[in-house]
């Protein structure tokens, strides 16, 4: 009988919860086992290995981001103002929901990992390529024409200070600070800003 693709699913998320609340350290089998509420064993059957496991959580962690590509495309569907920008930016970035806070948490667990662990790092180039196209949707939402170059470092910087808000200063991160610092950076990383629609 073939594995249940909503076992798989049910198997990587735990992950993820795991990565976030105690980090690479506490992603063992028998503890996705017991998140899940699935029968000891379970997560061995479908990753033998503790490598394995990480490359599939990896994996869906890049596939969660592309997921969130796709709806971001979707809700965003109006021209956005440079302003309009900035408070989005800035809202993700200083109160993110409870999912994307867990997601991002995994996400720089394993980014670490990486360092340390090669076999990981093809899973996480696809990671920061769903990061650098949701900056880009972002950007383009409100007639930025960003270069893969600038949406790359703008990304890069996005994720800079959304670790720290959410590793150094998770309880005092100060939205209007957030946005500041973005209309900053949009003017100095984005020289070829295009033109604003309305709002």
């Amino acid at each position: 009988m073939s594995p249940r693709p909503n076992r798989r699913a049910q198997i990587l998320d735990a992950a993820i919860d795991i990565l976030a609340a105690g980090g690479v350290g506490a992603l063992t089998h028998r503890q996705i086992d017991e998140r899940a509420g699935l029968p000891t064993g379970t997560t061995s059957n479908y990753f033998r290995s503790r490598l394995a496991l990480l490359e599939a959580a990896a994996a869906h962690t890049a596939e969660l981001h592309w997921q969130q590509v796709e709806a971001m495309q979707t809700l965003i569907g109006k021209p956005l103002s440079r302003d309009g920008v900035v408070a989005l930016l800035a809202r993700l970035i200083s109160n993110p929901d409870e999912h994307y806070r867990r997601r991002t948490l995994a996400r720089f667990e394993l980014f670490l990992e990486g360092t340390r662990r090669p076999q990981l790092r093809p899973f996480l180039a696809e990671l920061q390529a769903a990061a650098i196209k949701s900056a880009t949707v972002i950007l383009e939402a409100a007639g930025f024409s960003p270069s893969p170059q600038e949406a790359g470092e703008l990304s890069r910087v996005l994720n800079g200070l959304l670790f720290s808000n959410l590793t150094f200063s998770p309880d005092h991160a100060d939205i209007a600070d957030a946005a500041s610092t973005i209309d900053r950076l949009l003017s100095a990383i984005l020289h070829n800003p295009g033109v604003e629609r309305p709002r």
